[in-house]
């Protein structure tokens, strides 16, 4: 493949957009109706979590807990790791291989456009498998794994508490920049 080709070309848009008061039920239908595999979870329409087919399989139906009852913020993964639209499949090969992410969300001026999955990119370029592969086995340590590569993650800033979409890694936290600039 020459040339480099943007995530927005290959990501999935019409991705559910979801409460976090809202069940696991509701969610597995909306992935159903839109054919996807994960819901941005949102508060005030900013994007604070996200949760996958494989979020619910695992800690919720193989748990026993009732779908009906669980609510999508029990579950979240959170901050939402993102890139911007313009990101290289390769480059975004490389985020989820060293994140061990199987999908990114993809933004543009603040504004949720779609996610990328791992399969999204597999399935156009197949020979980066060996890439994502030999990232994965590349990695140090895990604890510090997200640290050291999140460049650009939205959430609730650990200090201040305020929404932000471009949370950063300080002293072991997550957080806005301006409460990174009061600390420095």
């Amino acid at each position: 493949m020459k040339g480099k080709l943007p995530v927005s070309e290959i990501m999935t848009a019409e991705i559910p957009q979801m409460e976090p008061f809202e069940s696991i039920q509701d969610a597995a239908a909306e992935m159903v109706e839109h054919g996807t595999g994960c819901v941005i979870i949102t508060e005030e329409g900013n994007p604070v979590g996200i949760v996958t087919e494989r979020d619910i399989v695992r800690k919720v139906v193989s748990a026993r807990k009732n779908p009906a009852r669980v609510q999508l913020r029990d579950i979240m993964s959170s901050p939402v790791v993102w890139i911007p639209r313009n990101t290289d499949i390769l480059e975004a090969a490389r985020q989820m291989a060293k994140l061990k992410l199987r999908k990114l969300a993809v933004m543009h001026d603040g504004r949720l456009l779609g996610v990328v999955s791992a399969q999204d990119i597999l399935g156009i370029a197949p020979h980066l498998i060996e890439v994502t592969r030999e990232l994965a086995n590349l990695s140090g340590e895990q604890d510090d794994m997200l640290a050291a590569s999140v460049e650009q993650a939205s959430g609730y800033c650990e200090s201040c508490k305020a929404y932000s979409d471009m949370l950063e890694y300080y002293d072991g936290e997550l957080i806005c920049p301006g409460c990174k600039e009061r600390l420095e």
